[in-house]
């Protein structure tokens, strides 16, 4: 990218030659501790090497190479999009409204805080490469950048996060917490430099490094807000997290995502930004898991998670496990430790689309465990034992499944009786039947969260087997006892309507009463006012929880 570096453009401008360059360059890292850093262009103007208009003159050719060899495509939609435009307008117009009201309290303050200048204007570079001054309240010491630089090489720290560092007033640290300190960019926003949503406006120094990718996040206006500027774990993103979701913005770009990034800068300014508790997982900065209610969700599609699928323990999270998981303990402490979560529900579909990140596919057990016989009917090494039902039901699903497989994939089965779980007898027995079995695919189908105790306090028993299904009524559906909903009322995620119509004293207590909390917990995670149980491992490290499943046993 050395063609879009200034100081070869300067140099192809005839107005700087190489020794000049490398002296500025030197001066530059020489004087960070008792200066600070300076961009080039400063340098060269206060050296009087060249003057403003070279510079400027030299940065719109920059920004005009950049353009013609980064940016042949087409324009993204969003910087045509007259509804995107008008919103810009009116909401920096109110916003300058605002600054007019507020200014001379904010300057007050700053000057009697820190005496010296109100705004501080710092270069970045914006839509198709082009550079800008984005202008903030001031929020430091005069001095702050060389006194920054000074501690940052006296303890070894590359850089300070905005939340701790030492350079704010008290004054800086009220106007960020608020969110205040960034009221000036309206003006950005309203001469088109920005706009009120969109990507992170990167420094001059970030765009150095700068590979193909990162310059296509330049396709779009950088935003005053966007999804990085509300997520909750901001302050510990990787540049590389950053850029993952401004580039799933602009890939995903509609006016209503604008309005929604708004609606949540909003909460997020009045509430503040929430810690993340899950500590080790951080589940909601991994693009192959979603978080719900802090649940960390494998984001497979079907034969994603065929394909993947060697071994371990395979949970099918649904809207009635996530309302047991808030109460309790044991079951949450399981959930830690279970190898996949695949999505077993059309609600948490949804809501995973209501917070941004959407599911690729639901999983459910009822749909995977067929699937996955079919998927391996030629696999002679996948041996299954069926466990669960009433007595007689799972010889019988046995005996269908093996039908439509075309072999015996289904190598034993068992129906326990009524509350064998409490019988340490009758679950050794089961154990037994298991290991004799010569199976490697355990399917256990008594009920949650019966069943996920149950295989997560016997596993270690069973020493053959490699994949553990937790499938609830699938070994019903299976021997044909009970009929699943139809397909369309499943697409919907309305399945559960059914269930209560086929079993209203069983169910309807569990779909109408313990689950209906889950929707108000939902809508608190999205305005980021969410907080998880403090009994669950699940916001203790893997290593933690691993080291403390005994107590389960």
């Amino acid at each position: 990218m050395t063609q879009y570096r200034l100081g070869s453009i300067l140099m192809d401008m005839g107005l700087l030659n190489q020794s000049q360059l490398d002296a500025a360059l030197q001066k530059q890292h020489q004087q960070v501790d008792s200066v600070g850093w300076q961009l080039l262009g400063e340098l060269l103007i206060g050296d009087r090497v060249i003057r403003p208009k070279d510079l400027d003159t030299a940065l719109e050719r920059q920004a005009q190479l950049i353009e013609q060899t980064l940016f042949n495509a087409p324009p993204h939609p969003s910087t045509r999009n007259p509804l995107k435009r008008g919103l810009d307008i009116v909401g920096s117009l109110v916003g300058l409204a605002i600054l007019l009201v507020l200014l001379p309290f904010v300057a007050l303050a700053i000057w009697l805080t820190a005496p010296g200048s109100i705004f501080v204007a710092q270069p970045r570079v914006g839509l198709r490469g082009k550079q800008f001054k984005l202008w903030r309240f001031r929020t430091t010491t005069p001095n702050a950048e060389q006194q920054r630089q000074t501690l940052a090489n006296q303890q070894g720290r590359k850089f300070f996060e905005q939340r701790e560092d030492p350079q704010v007033t008290p004054v800086g640290k009220l106007l960020r917490r608020f969110y205040i300190d960034e009221v000036p960019q309206f003006l950005n926003v309203l001469k088109g430099e920005m706009s009120l949503v969109g990507t992170r406006p990167p420094t001059l120094d970030e765009v150095k490094f700068y590979n193909d990718r990162d310059w296509q996040r330049l396709a779009v206006k950088p935003g005053m807000t966007g999804r990085w500027q509300v997520h909750r774990d901001k302050y510990r993103m990787s540049f590389d997290e950053i850029a993952a979701m401004d580039s799933s913005y602009i890939n995903r770009w509609q006016i209503y995502s604008d309005l929604q990034i708004l609606t949540n800068t909003a909460f997020h300014i009045m509430v503040g930004p929430q810690p993340d508790r899950l500590e080790g997982l951080r589940v909601a900065s991994e693009i192959n898991k979603v978080s719900i209610l802090s649940v960390p969700i494998d984001n497979f599609s079907m034969q994603e998670f065929l394909e993947e699928l060697k071994s371990g323990f395979v949970l099918t999270p649904n809207v009635d496990h996530l309302m047991k998981l808030e109460k309790d303990a044991e079951f949450a402490n399981l959930y830690a430790l279970a190898d996949y979560r695949v999505c077993d529900s059309q609600i948490l579909m949804y809501a995973s689309k209501f917070l941004g990140t959407p599911l690729k596919e639901k999983i459910s057990g009822s749909d995977l465990f067929p699937i996955f016989c079919d998927y391996h009917r030629d696999n002679e090494n996948i041996k299954i034992f069926l466990l669960g039902g009433r007595e007689g039901v799972a010889d019988q699903a046995r005996i269908r499944i093996n039908s439509k497989i075309g072999r015996e994939i289904i190598v034993d089965s068992y129906s326990p009786s009524f509350g064998f779980e409490k019988r340490e007898d009758e679950c050794q027995y089961i154990i037994d039947l298991i290991n004799r079995s010569d199976a490697n695919v355990l399917a256990v189908g008594v009920g949650s969260p019966k069943q996920e105790k149950w295989i997560h306090k016997y596993r270690d028993q069973l020493k053959e087997i490699e994949i553990f299904f937790a499938v609830g009524a699938t070994i019903d559906f299976e021997a044909g006892t009970v009929q699943r909903a139809p397909k369309w009322m499943s697409k919907l995620g309305i399945e559960w309507l059914y269930r209560i119509y086929a079993d209203p004293k069983r169910l309807w207590k569990r779909y109408l009463v313990e689950d209906l909390p889950f929707f108000w917990l939902l809508l608190r995670q999205k305005l980021g006012l969410y907080k998880p149980p403090t009994f669950s491992s699940m916001y203790r490290s893997n290593e933690a929880v691993k080291n403390s499943s005994q107590d389960l046993h």
